[in-house]
C-alpha cells in the first residue's frame, strides 16, 4: 500500500513505479491517500487474502493502515506488516532496525520469499485507544502532555523532517537550561486522574504520558523499554519531573534503563485510562482530543517483518 502525499513520496514520485517492478507477479501495490483509496484497497487486500502488507509511508500512514485494518479485522489475524519507510517520520520502523529505502527494503523480503528463505519477524500487540464517544484507534505509540506539545511545535514549522524535529529536541533541551520560552510551551503540566488495570496512580500533575508496545519514542531514547517485559502488555510512563531534569536524564532514557522514581511513575500494563478536562493526545504522531477520557488497552498482535534471516 503506498501513500503518494508521504514527504518522502512527493520528493521521490518514481518510487511507486520502481516499487511495482519489484513485485511483478508476487503482488499488487494500490495508492490510498485519502480514506476512501484506503477502504478500497482495504477490501481488495481482504479479499485477495494477503499475507503480508508493505505500507510505503511514514508513522502517521501506518497508523491509520493499521486502524483500518484492525476494525475489519476484528478477531481475524491481520497480515504480516512490513515497513517500508515512506514518510517524514519512521519511528516505528527505526525501533525494528529497519534501514533504507522502500525499494531495498522491499527487494530484500521479495527475494527471500522467492528463495523459499524464512522470515525474521516480531511479535507486537498495537495499542487501542479510544476517546470519548469516539471510534478506537490503533498504534504503537500514544501520548499526551509535552509530547502533544512538542508535535504541535513541530507541525507549525510547517516543514515535517527529522532534522527539523531533531533541531526541536535540542532547543527545548537548551531553552529547559534557562527556562526560556520553549521549555515553557513544552512544560505545560496536566491535572490527570490516571489508572492502570484498575489501579489508580498517586494523583499528581503530568509533564507527559506515554504508553507504547515498541520501545522507542523517536530519536534512538528507550523511554519504554518495559514493553517487552510481559506478553500482551505495554509500558505506561507518567513523568512527573521538570523538563530540565528530563533534559539532564537523557542519556539514561536513551539506553532504556529504569525510570527513577523522582522523575516518573511507570508500569506494565493491559489497560490505561486518563480522566482530564480537554484531553489531547497523540497516537503515532496523528494528534487527536476527547472531552473528559482515554482509555488505552492492548489491542490485536501483528508480526513485523524486520531485518534478518531468521523467524523469531
Amino acid at each position: 500500500m503506498n501513500n503518494p502525499r508521504s514527504r518522502r513520496n512527493r520528493r521521490r514520485p518514481g518510487t511507486a513505479r520502481r516499487l511495482r517492478g519489484l513485485l511483478g507477479a508476487d503482488g499488487e501495490l494500490l495508492d490510498a491517500s485519502t480514506p476512501e483509496e484506503l477502504d478500497v484497497a482495504l477490501e481488495r487486500f481482504r479479499a485477495a487474502r494477503i499475507d503480508v502488507l508493505g505500507v510505503n509511508g511514514g508513522d502517521g500512514t501506518v497508523h491509520l493502515v493499521m486502524t483500518a485494518f484492525a476494525r475489519a479485522f476484528g478477531s481475524e489475524p491481520l497480515p504480516r506488516l512490513l515497513l517500508l519507510r515512506g514518510g517524514s517520520m519512521n519511528t516505528v520502523a527505526r525501533a525494528h532496525g529497519i534501514r533504507g529505502s522502500p525499494e531495498r527494503i522491499l527487494w530484500d523480503v521479495v527475494t527471500r520469499r522467492r528463495a523459499g528463505l524464512p522470515l525474521r519477524i516480531v511479535e507486537r500487540d498495537l495499542l487501542r485507544v479510544e476517546g470519548d464517544g469516539q471510534p478506537p484507534t490503533f498504534g504503537f505509540l500514544f501520548g499526551t502532555g509535552a509530547v502533544v506539545a512538542f508535535l504541535e511545535a513541530y507541525y507549525a514549522g510547517g516543514r515535517a523532517a527529522p532534522a527539523v524535529a531533531a533541531s526541536l529536541v535540542l532547543r527545548g533541551m537548551a531553552s529547559s537550561l534557562v527556562n526560556g520560552r520553549l521549555a515553557r510551551t513544552l512544560a505545560r503540566r496536566e491535572p490527570l486522574r490516571v489508572a492502570s488495570d484498575g489501579e489508580e496512580w498517586p494523583g499528581q500533575s503530568y509533564l507527559a504520558l506515554l504508553a507504547g508496545s515498541i520501545p522507542q519514542i523517536g530519536f534512538g531514547f528507550r523511554a519504554l523499554a518495559r514493553c517487552d517485559e510481559q506478553p500482551g502488555f505495554f509500558h505506561a510512563v507518567g513523568v512527573t519531573g521538570s523538563l530540565l531534569q528530563v533534559a539532564l536524564a537523557a542519556p539514561r532514557i536513551a539506553a532504556g534503563r529504569p525510570w527513577r522514581r523522582r522523575l516518573a511513575l511507570d508500569e506494565v500494563a493491559r489497560e490505561l485510562t486518563v480522566e482530564g478536562e480537554g484531553l489531547r493526545f497523540t497516537v503515532d504522531g496523528d494528534l487527536y482530543a476527547s472531552p473528559h477520557a482515554v482509555r488505552v488497552a492492548t489491542g490485536p498482535p501483528v508480526e513485523l517483518i524486520v531485518p534478518g534471516e531468521k523467524r523469531v
